[in-house]
């Protein structure tokens, strides 16, 4: 049978208040009576309720994850940087997957606020645009990773999507390419236009006009990328680049690519974006934009736990660098 506050009271001889103060290190108990309640506490196993611990500390030392999707490989790479940091400084992590859909959103939002957690971690590229009213005054401090919503001033932790989109291009520029495909999620995904806009601004600069640039949609996965890629590949046959929103859609234009016998690198290119860990195994290798998610998860981590070098505030904005790993997806454009 589970040792109670009252057991170890009644085995030290002092009461139970005793007990509560001596076990929480507070003050008041001489060095004798402090050892007796420590011995007995020893002797009975006894461990005290962390639920009425977390009541008197008003902390619960927890902290809630809403992610996107957990089938997309991008997200256990943040999973883990945020549970890494949390353990370090004493907190647990309540890893909500909201599947892309916004009742589960709107129930996880609730779900962590009754549950008093300590904090919020938003990483969830949609909730923002469809929760605004709940984020405009959260009962709870909250964070947002790799996402953004302006209108309701939270905090947040991104990377420069306008600037990978750039250097993505950037990088087909140098190889020679000049017929280009974007395979793009659809509008509720946020980041997204900021990395088209860096595709485009690069083949302006290189002089290229808007006919050199081909969108299709899809969804952000390996079947969207696919289905983008093909209706790219039927309206433009020519394009010899594709550039994709993220990783799994640039794996569904290799899928694509090897259907329409287009061999990757020598008759079209492929550049990816978050750069995960299946992105250096796919056949072949790709080249992509990486995300520096462990600093993203540290940082979110730190700002709710009061670890960082200052406090989160609604002014506070952090955007990463991104870099570009280049691998055996892309390489010179054919020479006809």
């Amino acid at each position: 049978m589970t040792a109670t506050i009252a057991d170890v009271a009644a085995r030290a001889g002092v009461s139970t208040a005793t007990v509560s103060r001596v076990l929480a290190g507070l003050g008041g108990a001489s060095p004798e009576t402090k050892a007796r309640v420590l011995e007995a506490a020893r002797a009975l196993d006894y461990r005290p309720s962390e639920v009425a611990r977390s009541l008197k500390r008003r902390s619960t030392q927890t902290l809630g994850l809403v992610i996107t999707d957990i089938e997309n490989p991008y997200f256990p790479q943040l999973v883990r940087s945020v549970e890494d940091a949390a353990r370090e400084v004493g907190y647990t992590v309540l890893l909500c997957n909201a599947a892309d859909d916004p009742e589960r959103e709107a129930a996880y939002l609730e779900l962590l606020a009754d549950r008093r957690v300590d904090g919020l971690i938003i990483a969830a590229s949609s909730l923002g645009a469809r929760h605004g009213e709940w984020l405009s005054a959260p009962p709870i401090p909250v964070v947002l990773v790799n996402t953004a919503a302006p209108d309701v001033g939270l905090p947040a932790i991104t990377s420069d999507n306008e600037g990978g989109g750039r250097i993505a291009a950037e990088h087909l520029l140098a190889l020679g390419h000049r017929r280009f495909g974007y395979l793009m999620p659809p509008p509720r995904n946020v980041d997204a236009p900021a990395r088209l806009t860096g595709v485009r601004a690069a083949l302006a600069a290189a002089g290229l006009g808007d006919d050199a640039l081909v969108v299709a949609q899809g969804e952000p996965l390996v079947t969207g990328g696919e289905v983008a890629a093909l209706e790219i590949l039927d309206r433009v046959p020519a394009t010899t680049a594709f550039l994709a929103y993220n990783d799994l859609m640039a794996i569904g234009a290799l899928r694509a690519l090897r259907q329409c016998h287009r061999p990757v690198p020598a008759s079209a290119s492929v550049v990816g974006f978050d750069d995960v860990a299946l992105a250096a195994y796919v056949d072949p290798p790709l080249t992509t934009i990486s995300q520096r998610t462990e600093e993203m998860g540290r940082w979110a981590v730190a700002q709710l736990t009061g670890n960082g070098s200052e406090p989160a505030t609604a002014a506070t904005s952090i955007r990463l660098p991104v870099d570009l790993q280049v691998r055996e997806s892309s390489g010179p454009a054919p020479t006809a």
